[in-house]
């Protein structure tokens, strides 16, 4: 476990050798943090304000000119849509990520947490580092103390992105095992050898008194979805 500046520690990690990171960097929320009492980190603080003559340095700029056009790109539509202190935290954030990306073993893969302040722009960065294609997920944290302020939905999800190094991916599914006395959802079976499979009732998930994860699923002819039997559930 370390503490510090996540930067000069991944600079000392060899490249393609994590297999993956799951980060939560600041939200650029312009605000001023602290742990409070009865917390285990009571008395840290942390400033959420980003100022480009303050926050970023000029050898981030010059090696994202020279070998990241994209990012750079990025960074300065940051500036032209929000403003320079965004365009600061984007840089700050950007070389930390072409980092991980560095460190990613080509198996690997990434979890960013955001939310909504600065969502656009980490999803652009991540798009232009790692890749578009990379994109694998968005997975939708829902909040359990937001409210409605009379003038607008309340913001009641952060959101974690999910990349890949490349599609080599390694992909550990989590299974669930049938309760006891449970009817089999997979009713059919054309005997060729790879197991029985269920046709696709989303419409009406509850039909055969299960609730499905389709998530591993082989897509089939006529909307049919082979995958184990451990992964339904009552």
């Amino acid at each position: 476990m370390f503490h510090g500046d996540n930067l000069t520690f991944l600079r000392g990690i060899n490249s393609r050798s994590v297999h993956l990171i799951a980060t939560d960097p600041p939200f650029k929320k312009d605000k001023d943090f602290h742990a409070t009492h009865d917390s285990l980190a009571e008395g840290a603080r942390f400033s959420d304000r980003w100022k480009w003559d303050v926050d970023v340095h000029q050898e981030w700029v010059d090696a994202i000119q020279d070998d990241k056009p994209g990012v750079w790109q990025v960074i300065e539509a940051a500036k032209v849509a929000y403003g320079d202190n965004m365009r600061a935290f984007v840089c700050w954030l950007g070389v930390r990520l072409l980092e991980m990306h560095r460190v990613l073993r080509d198996d690997g893969s990434i979890y960013i947490h955001t939310d909504h302040t600065a969502h656009a722009w980490v999803k652009a960065l991540m798009d232009s580092i790692f890749g578009h294609k990379q994109f694998r997920n968005e997975i939708t944290w829902q909040r359990t103390n937001s409210r409605n302020d009379g003038k607008q939905f309340g913001r009641m999800h952060d959101t974690i992105l999910y990349y890949s190094k490349s599609h080599r991916r390694t992909w550990n599914p989590a299974y669930r095992e049938l309760r006891d006395g449970g009817r089999k959802p997979y009713r059919y079976d054309d005997n060729d050898g790879k197991g029985p499979y269920r046709h696709d009732n989303i419409s009406n998930p509850n039909k055969l008194g299960y609730v499905y994860d389709l998530g591993h699923g082989e897509k089939l002819p006529k909307n049919g979805y082979r995958m184990p039997e451990a992964t339904a559930r009552k």
